[in-house]
Order: C-alpha cells, then sequence, then structure tokens
C-alpha cells in the first residue's frame, strides 16, 4: 500500500492486535547518537530505521526558496549566524548544519524543502510545521508544484495560518498544533477542544503528550479527526499514548517508537 493513499484518520485502522499508529520522526531521526535535526542525514537515519512520516519546519530565504530549519536564524545550529529570511539559498548552504550535533557530521548542508521531500518520496509523508512568519502562500504553492499535496500534511500553532492553507488549498491536509501547557490542557472540555480543531477546518489535533486523554481520543474520533502527540521519546510515554489509542507520535527516536509498537502489538 502506498504511503499517500491513506489520511491520517484511516491509518489507524488498519492495526491487528493494536491500531495502527502514524510514526512520526521529529525533525527526522534526530535524538542524542542519531543524526542533526532537519537535516537529509536525519531524514535518511529516519527513513532506515522506519518512519510513516518525517516532521520538519520550514521556511522562505530572501530569493524565495523554501528550505527546512526550526529556527528563524541560523544561530544556534550551525557554524554561521543571520536570519533565513535575509539570507539566499547559496549563503544558507554555506553554513555547517551538522558539526554541533557531531564531528561526524561536519558539512552537513540545510536542505531545501525539495531536496526532503525528494528523499522521502515513496516512503514516508512530510509533517510541515509553518511558522507565523507569512509565508503560507509560497510554501503552498510550492507543493502544489511539486505535486506533493497528497504526500505532505501541514501544521501550525497558529489558526490563521491554518485557514490560510484551507482557502489557498481545501485537499491539503491540516493540523492544528495547540501549545498550552498540559495543565492547562486538561482543564478544556475535550468538546472545547474538538470545536477549536473543526473550526479551522484542521484533520488533525496535534498537542503535547502530557496533554492527551482516552477522553480526547473518543471526542476526535467521534468526529473523524485525528490526535497526534509530541514529542515522546521515553520508553513509558510511548507506551502509554499507544495504549489510550492516539493515531501518531511524533518522536525524536524513531527507533524506540518501533520497539514500544512491537512489543505492545
Amino acid at each position: 500500500m502506498d504511503v499517500n493513499d491513506e489520511t491520517p484518520r484511516q491509518e489507524r485502522q488498519r492495526g491487528d492486535a493494536v491500531p495502527h499508529i502514524t510514526r512520526i520522526a521529529h525533525r527526522g531521526a534526530s535524538g542524542k547518537g542519531l543524526a542533526p535535526a532537519n537535516t537529509l542525514a536525519a531524514f535518511r537515519k529516519a527513513i532506515e530505521i522506519g518512519t510513516d512520516a518525517v516532521e520538519m519546519d520550514v521556511h522562505l530565504s530572501r530569493d524565495g526558496h523554501v528550505v527546512v530549519c526550526h529556527d528563524a536564524t541560523l544561530n544556534r545550529t550551525t557554524d554561521r549566524r543571520g536570519a533565513i529570511k535575509d539570507l539566499t539559498l547559496s549563503e544558507i548552504k554555506q553554513a555547517d548544519a551538522g558539526s554541533r550535533f557531531d564531528p561526524a557530521f561536519a558539512g552537513e548542508r540545510i536542505p531545501t524543502l525539495k531536496e526532503a521531500l525528494d528523499l522521502i518520496r515513496g516512503q514516508a509523508f512530510a509533517l510541515i510545521e509553518i511558522k507565523p512568519e507569512d509565508i503560507t502562500r509560497e510554501v503552498v504553492r510550492f507543493i502544489e508544484e511539486q505535486d506533493a499535496v497528497e504526500r505532505v500534511v501541514l501544521q501550525s500553532f497558529h489558526k490563521e495560518v491554518v485557514l490560510e492553507i484551507g482557502l489557498l488549498n481545501p485537499n491539503l491536509r491540516k493540523a492544528l498544533l495547540i501549545g498550552v501547557p498540559a495543565i492547562d490542557i486538561r482543564h478544556i472540555l475535550a468538546s472545547r477542544l474538538v470545536r477549536r480543531t473543526t473550526e479551522v477546518g484542521a484533520n488533525i489535533l496535534a498537542l503535547s503528550h502530557n496533554a492527551a486523554t482516552p477522553e480526547l481520543v473518543r471526542e476526535l474520533h467521534r468526529r473523524d479527526l485525528a490526535l497526534y502527540v509530541w514529542t515522546v521519546d521515553e520508553p513509558d510515554a510511548l507506551k502509554h499514548m499507544i495504549r489510550i489509542g492516539v493515531d501518531g507520535i511524533i518522536s525524536n527516536y524513531p527507533d524506540r517508537l518501533n520497539a514500544c509498537i512491537e512489543g505492545i502489538a
């Protein structure tokens, strides 16, 4: 079965002993000892380990290229400095995005979204986070040009971004990220979280795993919506998320996630 033939909600119907969990590698296989986040090395490692999706973050260069990087600047993760929006792709490609993680990855470059999508094509879909910068139109246009609408899910913490995605292309799958502290989310009725999701036309609600409850899973499933949780790295937490029936788990350690799923199945 092609990885692009299913919606996130449909995927969970496939399991036997355990409903299928969409395995999502957070910024690739980016945990300690694996690979530097949001690089082709991390995406390649995630595919090698086994994953259904690769999560990534995007920004727009000064000359209009969509590039994959978590931060809006190069300062934290590379040997260069500067805001991505102020740099050309050529300048961004000069940055070493691997050495700070591990000298073994010296020379690893910040990838373009095209490079990332080409690498995972036919093996995993992309879960792409759009930050609040006004780049939604450019990202959607690029995805359409690459004929990648069926191979991506777009997500954002900002409801305006999710709404705009739906207006630009109703066929794109969308996830609403909610980032308020777990202690606050637990005081919000599950029905209200479902309403927030449907109001922006999202297919998926994504939130901290600490805030996920069986009640929320049930409420979302009643509306044919999916629940993704982030960022789940410890085995006990991974097993708990599997048991309560979430649809997708975002982890820095896809190897741990796979082991936990196999151990419960």
